[in-house]
């Protein structure tokens, strides 16, 4: 274990040293580390720069797809030409002539996959690097990842090197029907190469894909890097057979759909000449960016465009592209510190979980889009930042900031930075806090329309389950960020939801819990439980505020109304809690136990911790990858943060392991699955396997 624990915390430099030198003197298969998940995350930044390779193929066998189940190709090729015989290191490609490169390994962290390929007498590192930034909201908001390239001769001698790479404009559209445009932007520090749509239709997707993009591709510039736009089969085949680019752009690119007949390419190759290895990475900057981002309108105000926040920096494409290439040496070291920072604190809970949090960070920070708006002279108001968030694979509503999946993934928020959490909070808050919104429960999302976040008067059966995740979440970003401006601010709004709590927590009737707990019955006892720890926060937050009677009466209300849940939550033979009130034959796991424990609350009585823990004990060895009546990763990883015996809370850990690390799914994991075969049951690539932090997050 120390040595692949320091393997995988190792500068760049040391594990290309690693790396080469391992696969150089024993030319043997190396085992993926720190496990081989069913797809691996390459440009994984946004929710349309979300691009993924599934398990079944090598990096030179497969295509990147978008993170759907649909699989759609995303075209992005490399391959290398070492003394003049061409090797296909990135995706298939349809040129039969070109040899493949042998793959040899694979490792990926928190912020990087790379791949290990063998071309002849050169082996290779292939590096994805989608950048994880907390704290810096102007270079997380940049829609861009990086790929970069090493190589080291394996016999210790020069040989000729050249490299080539493309993307096609299936990044930025899911109708091949539709034509685009081309351009290139040269000077004496970069090649940037462009493509957005010949009619982008605003905030609307196609498959998941935007269609009001623009697509780049883009590296740095010197005297042997050379550029192209034109058909694939041509600009491969320039590439391999020697002939090599000349900067020409296909005028004729926007006369025909994005692959019809055929998919044009922007390419950029360098030759490095005769050597022995790569004195500096060779880097490429992927990116798809939009401008608006995010329509937002709520009852009672007007549509609102809302601007990427990077674009309070930088103004212009070329700006963006330039400072990200530029900006390579800062984005490795720090990418280096936080998968180092990260990885040691998972990895003192135990070394499954740091690889949990490994496969799952770049994917849950990816559903993001931050947001500032512009002041009526068009300059940026830097102090206005909200952020939506897409429920990629619909484990809410399937639509923008859906409360439940936002409530999953908040322990990830609290830990990396708590005003990520107050920034997703505030559209919610401020869409519903005025007359026009006339609902007495929360709303479930802003809508269902990624990237037009609309917040509607829209009547459900959800209102004790988002109520009370709105006053958890709010609370908790308060005492976590220290900043209480919200919970002043909406005071008298989460207060009526709290009096809603009061109402209808102890008769809950047709109320539903989260989508994502993955079986439907009434009286749920974990519903009742949430209802009551909301009422509880409220007091708390009215504490806050010296609210004397506020307090006073919530912190009652929830204390009667926890005896009368504790007399139907228990099984008459106290084994067990009970998943359905007062339903002696249910059994089940009781997740938002969790809250309580976030939030300092004392509410729940260690009787009831002990006992969940000893009935996960009897239940650890009945499944592969979860406990019976469980949804998976969602309810697991919540689970094992209230567990109180480190048995119990590694072997839940262990179960979500043995998950991530089955290949059946062929998709970005899942947050739900059946907990007996593994089978994926929807959440791929969900924001909210944020949750993954719950253990952290108490830390």
């Amino acid at each position: 274990m120390a040595s692949r624990l320091g393997h995988r915390r190792c500068l760049w430099s040391s594990l290309s040293c690693i790396a080469f030198a391992l696969c150089a003197s024993l030319n043997v298969f190396a085992q993926n580390t720190p496990f081989t998940p069913p797809a691996w995350p390459l440009a994984v930044k946004n929710p349309y720069l979300n691009g993924w390779l599934v398990n079944t193929a090598e990096l030179n066998s497969g295509w990147p797809v978008l993170w759907t189940p649909s699989f759609d190709i995303l075209g992005w090729y490399c391959s290398v030409v070492v003394d003049g015989v061409p090797y296909r290191i990135l995706s298939p490609g349809p040129l039969p002539d070109i040899a493949t490169a042998k793959q040899l390994s694979v490792d990926f962290t928190p912020t990087k996959t790379t791949f290990v390929l063998e071309a002849g007498p050169f082996v290779i590192n292939a590096t994805f690097m989608s950048t994880v930034t907390p704290n810096d909201l102007v270079r997380q908001s940049l829609p861009f990842s990086y790929f970069y390239v090493s190589a080291r001769s394996s016999d210790g001698l020069p040989h000729t090197f050249k490299i080539y790479s493309d993307i096609s404009s299936e990044w930025i559209s899911g109708d091949d029907n539709a034509p685009a445009n081309a351009s290139s932007i040269g000077d004496n520090e970069s090649v940037i190469l462009e493509t957005q749509l010949q009619g982008p239709l605003p905030f609307t997707e196609i498959k998941d894909h935007p269609q009001d993009a623009s697509g780049f591709y883009a590296a740095s510039n010197g005297e042997n890097v050379t550029y192209e736009v034109i058909q694939a089969n041509v600009s491969r085949t320039l590439f391999a057979n020697g002939t090599g680019l000349d900067g020409f752009v296909d005028p004729l690119y926007n006369t025909h759909g994005l692959g019809r007949p055929f998919f044009d390419v922007f390419a950029i190759a360098t030759d490095l000449g005769n050597i022995t290895e790569t004195s500096s990475p060779i880097v490429w900057a992927i990116g798809v960016t939009r401008d608006p981002s995010i329509q937002f309108s709520t009852p009672l105000t007007q549509k609102q465009m809302r601007s990427s926040f990077y674009r309070s920096n930088l103004s212009t494409p070329d700006d963006v592209a330039s400072f990200f290439l530029a900006d390579f040496n800062n984005s490795l070291v720090d990418s280096e510190s936080f998968d180092t920072s990260l990885l040691a604190a998972a990895q003192n809970i135990s070394m499954a979980y740091g690889d949990l949090l490994a496969l799952t960070v770049r994917q849950a920070m990816s559903a993001l889009e931050i947001t500032g708006s512009k002041n009526s002279d068009g300059s940026f108001n830097t102090s206005d930042v909200m952020i939506f968030m897409k429920d990629m694979g619909g484990v809410g509503t399937g639509g923008v900031n859906a409360v439940d999946v936002l409530f999953a993934a908040f322990p990830m928020y609290l830990y990396l930075n708590p005003a990520l959490g107050g920034c997703l909070l505030r559209p919610l808050l401020e869409g519903q806090d005025n007359d026009a919104y006339d609902i007495p429960f929360a709303a479930q999302d802003l809508g269902t329309q990624f990237p037009t976040a609309t917040l509607s008067n829209v009547q459900h059966d959800f209102g004790i389950e988002q109520s009370a995740n709105m006053i958890i979440m709010s609370l908790a970003h308060a005492m976590y960020s220290g900043d209480d401006s919200l919970l002043d601010q909406h005071y008298g709004l989460l207060k009526n939801w709290t009096d809603y709590l009061v109402n209808n927590t102890m008769d809950l009737g047709l109320q539903q819990p989260s989508l994502s707990d993955g079986f439907a019955a009434f009286n749920r006892t974990n519903l009742a439980l949430k209802g009551i720890i909301g009422i509880s926060a409220m007091s708390k937050i009215a504490a806050h505020f010296s609210r004397i009677s506020d307090e006073t009466q919530y912190k009652d209300v929830a204390s009667s109304y926890l005896q009368t849940w504790l007399s139907k939550a228990i099984s008459t033979d106290r084994t067990h809690l009970l998943s359905v009130l007062d339903q002696q034959q249910s059994s089940g796991i009781l997740y938002n136990l969790y809250a309580d424990k976030l939030l300092h609350l004392d509410l729940i009585p260690d009787s009831v911790y002990d006992l969940q823990t000893s009935y996960f004990s009897s239940q650890l060895d009945t499944s592969s990858f979860g406990i019976p009546l469980d949804s998976g990763n969602l309810t697991l990883s919540r689970s094992a943060a209230v567990a109180t015996t480190n048995d119990v809370r590694d072997g839940l850990i262990s179960l979500m392991h043995a998950y991530a690390a089955t290949t059946a799914n062929l998709l970005p994991l899942s947050a739900i699955y059946n907990p007996i075969n593994g089978q994926a049951l929807g959440g791929e690539n969900s924001p909210s396997m944020g949750a993954m932090f719950s253990l952290l997050a108490l830390e």
